[in-house]
């Protein structure tokens, strides 16, 4: 083991009863930015066959950009929720419209809901087009289809 170098990890619970316990360390090289490392993390951790557990239902979407809030609804004036790394991955759930975001030259009226946040994001910082294929709309403000 590299007990130098710097490293990103994650434990948790999964499966049923939340009875299985899961500790993944990464190291990644000198330099590796941390929105990477964490997609890769994220990435590794989702590859992961542990039996009895389920997936998150959702989409994966790479995103761009520091700083990227995460918001309660889906508009600037809404609580901030979280804040994400730069070039992070996202598993989004679904869609709705919501205020206009404009970062020249991209603009969305569509937020992303992200299950593991409990918030949106505006897609205008996902690489996607500006509705994002294959995802639905959310039907309620909690994000649920």
């Amino acid at each position: 083991m590299d007990l130098v170098r710097e490293a990103l990890h994650t434990t948790g619970t999964v499966g049923p009863d939340d009875r299985t316990i899961v500790a993944v360390l990464s190291l990644h090289p000198d330099g590796t930015p941390y929105g990477t490392a964490y997609s890769g993390l994220t990435r590794l951790v989702g590859s992961l066959d542990v039996p009895g557990a389920r997936r998150p239902a959702g989409t994966w979407f790479e995103t761009w950009g520091d700083g990227v809030r995460i918001r309660a609804g889906a508009t600037t004036s809404s609580a901030v929720v979280s804040t994400l790394p730069a070039g992070a991955d996202v598993l989004v759930s679904c869609q709705k419209r919501g205020q206009v975001i404009s970062d020249p030259p991209h603009s969305s009226p569509w937020w992303a809901y992200l299950p593991q946040y409990g918030g949106y994001m505006t897609t205008v910082y996902i690489d996607a087009e500006s509705r994002l294929p294959g995802v639905p709309e959310c039907t309620d403000s909690g994000g649920r289809r």
